[in-house]
């Protein structure tokens, strides 16, 4: 348990515009949590920073049913962290040829903290994905397209 992992250092990595971060703070925060008041505010702030935009630091309007996570407008992704597992989300323009998930995987290991790329080529313009990684920290992801040999960037995390 890192001892700088609080509510506090994650709205200080929103403010600083890491909501990534913050989103990974929050997950590890839930993992421990076992008091049901603090579990439903830790849900809460993290579905509100999960359905934001990136550039609001403030909490989302949604207009989901309470718990349901709103659909991801096109193009756009999103991705969750809780204890060594992600999910990743994406929504890609219908029709996109080649769609692709590139991610960068953060981990903490023995050795020491240690990144891992993938790209994953993927059957429709929209889906999800979960991924086990042991030691899993944060992530980074991008959903697009490949044209050739190139990744083409339409959303980001």
């Amino acid at each position: 348990m890192n001892p700088f992992e609080t509510e506090t250092m994650a709205e200080l990595c929103v403010r600083q515009g890491h909501r990534d971060e913050a989103l990974a703070i929050y997950a590890r925060l839930l993992s421990r949590a076992t008091d049901p008041a603090t579990r439903v505010r830790l849900e809460r702030r993290t579905l509100e920073l999960e359905t934001a935009p990136a550039e609001q630091k403030g909490p989302a309007k949604s207009s989901a049913p309470d718990g349901a996570l709103p659909s991801l407008s096109a193009p756009g992704i999103r991705s969750r962290i809780t204890d060594d597992v992600a999910v990743v989300e994406w929504n890609l323009p219908a029709g996109t040829a080649g769609p692709t998930v590139q991610l960068l995987l953060v981990a903490r290991t023995p050795a020491g903290v240690t990144t891992e790329s993938r790209s994953v080529r993927v059957d429709a313009s929209a889906g999800r994905m979960v991924l086990a990684v042991p030691g899993l920290h944060s992530l980074r992801a991008a959903a697009g397209f490949t044209a050739g040999d190139r990744f083409v960037p339409l959303a980001r995390t």
